[in-house]
């Protein structure tokens, strides 16, 4: 499709619609690099000419296995890319004029000696060019891999977007001009919480460090808990201690003592739950943070010191930090690099007004009180939870976000809320955020557009000041070959039908859990999506890429099925196309792997038989 009639497209489909163009969308007709580094280029370098090249990879002769994995990777896609073989030599001896030096080497300190004194922290890099040498420097644990993959993505344009697939550009001749730079990710924790982000290798590649994702410890390892919230019971167990010890337990309005929650003032309780954590740290040596958390579903005690803590405080986050700086106290001394992480959630949300966390102390801060209603709107501008994140952000400098992204009774379903999650996401970081979740449909893949939203959320993630709407067409252009024409024309349809429903999205009924006959899906959207996906499945150009086409475009399906055989006969006039679409939405569903629509246990096939039932004359 050529380029023109790629911006006929666009603009025929939005000004369908009664709109005008969303941004971006009349400029992107073909693939851009939407990670291009901002800095100035450096010296222009000529690592190989015409499949051959005279470079070598330098690494220090103590190198990290962390530096060595940055090396054989650089070896491997430079190969890629060129045809050309760049051979790996330890640091020492007739070192050449042309290396590309990984970490600290004598050719560093010869030619860039500044970066060798960057504090670059645990993952942060820095890259230079002098003469004919490259220098990549990181940080203590992934620094390096972190280097070398913001070298191949941001100055060199490769990809790696979904799962094992790449996207590497070809160049037998491989010239270019690097931007000198430094980074460290503000971020400690960046999690796109989605089945599809759990892959450690698409993890290691795309710098997130999720705990589910399992990176290898000797590749600069990921974000490890111990134990992961609501972690109450576990340290302290009703099963072992309520029939004996009930005052270790919550008083409830009544004045019973009940197994809900812990009486977070009680000297017994504290030190049974600090004695747990003590020992599931050292179970654990590999763990950075331990959740010392409530459990599910809220309740506090209401005995008269958690009580009166709460009243001083002004809310039910005072007693609970009683505890947990208490808890966090006792394991300093034994672990100093240890974080307890504890939950500000339903009623511990609100900031207290004198009480402070400890330095070793994570406040998980939850959206809950803003994306679960508003799951459209940006958090800031929903007053309970700007407060609250401007509350915690002034006093306390390790604040961890649990933002929700997804439709957790319809994971498949349609969610036009990238923009909101990219506004989150900076507004966390300006206020103290050192950790974000992005709690999206973490139990299967299939999802909707998971592979596209876990690229993107990751790249925000790493660098927040990322536009999120040139990220979303990076992926597009670059992840749907020859398909992407209809594809873009499918997302900006998204993005306006949105917009021009923004009044009802502001608090659409469900709020995060909302219906698939919401306004803004409505027929003329579905005719028009359904269109555009034929249209990408046409102008695939091979299984591979029909195959990504028919996976993005199971939101659509799933719509369809779920408004039912009349909706579907209303909208095309046809008595069997309803059954067609739910033979070809149980095909790609089982190609991918999806098991889940609802949150909770898998419910694919109990889904299929209520629409085969449906579907029946």
């Amino acid at each position: 499709m050529s380029e023109a009639l790629v911006r006929m497209v666009l603009v025929g489909l939005v000004v369908s619609m009664g709109a005008a163009l969303p941004a971006g969308a009349e400029t992107w007709t073909q693939w851009r690099n939407a990670l291009q580094p901002k800095a100035e280029a450096g010296p222009e370098l000529t690592l190989a000419v015409d499949g051959v090249t005279d470079y070598v990879i330098v690494l220090p002769k103590e190198a990290t296995s962390q530096e060595e994995k940055a090396a054989e990777d650089l070896q491997h896609w430079l190969q890629e890319m060129t045809g050309a073989s760049f051979g790996i030599v330890e640091d020492g001896g007739n070192i050449p004029a042309k290396v590309i030096s990984i970490g600290r080497t004598s050719a560093l300190e010869r030619g860039a000696p500044e970066l060798g004194r960057l504090d670059l922290g645990n993952e942060g890099y820095a890259i230079a060019a002098a003469g004919a040498a490259l220098y990549l420097v990181g940080g203590r644990t992934r620094g390096a891999v972190n280097a070398v993959y913001a070298l191949l993505e941001e100055d060199l344009g490769c990809r790696w977007y979904a799962g094992s697939s790449s996207q590497i550009p070809k160049r037998a001749t491989l010239t270019f001009r690097p931007a000198p730079r430094s980074f460290v990710p503000k971020l400690t924790i960046r999690d796109p919480f989605y089945k599809a982000a759990f892959d450690a290798t698409w993890s290691l590649r795309n710098r997130t460090n999720a705990p589910s994702a399992p990176v290898a410890e000797e590749w600069g390892g990921h974000v490890d808990y111990a134990l992961f919230v609501h972690t109450f019971n576990t340290l302290v167990p009703p099963g072992t201690y309520f029939e004996e010890h009930p005052e270790y337990f919550m008083l409830d309005g009544n004045g019973n003592r009940i197994q809900r929650q812990l009486c977070t003032t009680n000297a017994d309780a504290i030190r049974i739950a600090t004695e747990s954590v003590l020992r599931v740290l050292k179970e654990k040596p590999h763990a950075e943070i331990i959740s010392v958390s409530k459990n599910d579903g809220g309740g506090t005690c209401l005995c008269p010191q958690c009580k009166a803590l709460d009243d001083a405080e002004g809310t039910n986050a005072g007693a609970l930090l009683y505890m947990i700086n208490r808890v966090a106290e006792a394991v300093e001394k034994a672990y100093p690099d240890a974080i307890i992480s504890t939950l500000a959630y339903l009623e511990t949300v609100k900031p207290p007004k004198t009480v402070r966390p400890r330095r070793n102390v994570a406040i998980r801060l939850c959206t809950d009180n803003c994306m679960w209603a508003h799951p459209f709107t940006p958090a800031r501008e929903i007053q309970a939870f700007h407060d609250a994140m401007i509350g915690w952000g002034a006093i306390h400098d390790r604040i961890h976000i649990w933002d929700y992204c997804v439709n957790f009774s319809h994971y498949t379903a349609p969610m036009p809320n990238i923009n909101a999650i990219a506004d989150n996401i900076r507004f966390f970081v300006a206020h103290h955020a050192t950790g974000v979740m992005e709690q999206g449909a973490y139990q299967s893949p299939g999802a909707e557009r998971d592979l596209l939203r876990s690229w993107v959320f990751a790249k925000l993630l790493w660098d927040p000041s990322r536009n999120e709407d040139a990220l979303v067409q990076d992926f597009i252009w670059g992840y749907f070959g020859q398909a992407a024409p209809p594809i873009a024309a499918y997302n900006a349809a998204l993005v306006e039908t949105g917009r021009a429903h923004a009044d009802r999205l502001k608090a659409p009924e469900g709020g995060i859990r909302y219906r698939m006959d919401e306004s803004f899906l409505s027929e003329d959207f579905i005719k028009q999506a359904v269109a555009l996906y034929d249209e990408a499945e046409a102008l695939a150009e091979n299984d591979e890429i029909r195959t990504r086409v028919r996976r993005d475009r199971l939101p659509i399906l799933y719509v369809q099925l779920c408004r039912g055989p009349e909706f579907v006969r209303g909208l095309f006039g046809e008595d069997d196309r309803y059954a067609k679409l739910l033979a070809r939405f149980e095909s790609i569903a089982r190609e991918v792997g999806l098991t889940h629509i609802y949150e909770g246990a898998p419910d694919l096939d109990q889904k299929l038989e209520a629409w085969r039932k449906a579907a029946l004359p």
